[in-house]
């Protein structure tokens, strides 16, 4: 008999929706306000997008916002329906 984990072992390389739109988010960050953010400086908590930063990255992001959330549509279609907000 095999073990569970056998069954479960080619599901290890699918990524949550949570990372595609934290690594969405932080590539339009980049592309968009030139700010230099990684996917782990990224959180995603109940469709607000939390951004790790200092308090000047964090001026310029919000200053971009409204491109910030046109990019990241672009990339991911859906991501609208997860993200209502960038901090």
């Amino acid at each position: 008999m095999k073990q569970a984990g056998s069954f479960l072992a080619r599901f290890n390389n699918l990524t949550p929706p949570d990372d595609a739109v934290r690594r969405a988010v932080a590539d339009a960050i980049k592309n968009i306000a030139g700010v230099p953010v990684t996917r782990s400086q990224v959180k995603v908590t109940r469709g607000i997008a939390y951004v790790t930063c200092s308090s000047v990255a964090k001026n310029t992001i919000r200053r971009f916002k409204v491109e910030i959330f046109a990019e990241v549509s672009k990339l991911i279609p859906k991501a609208r329906q997860h993200l209502h907000d960038i901090r």
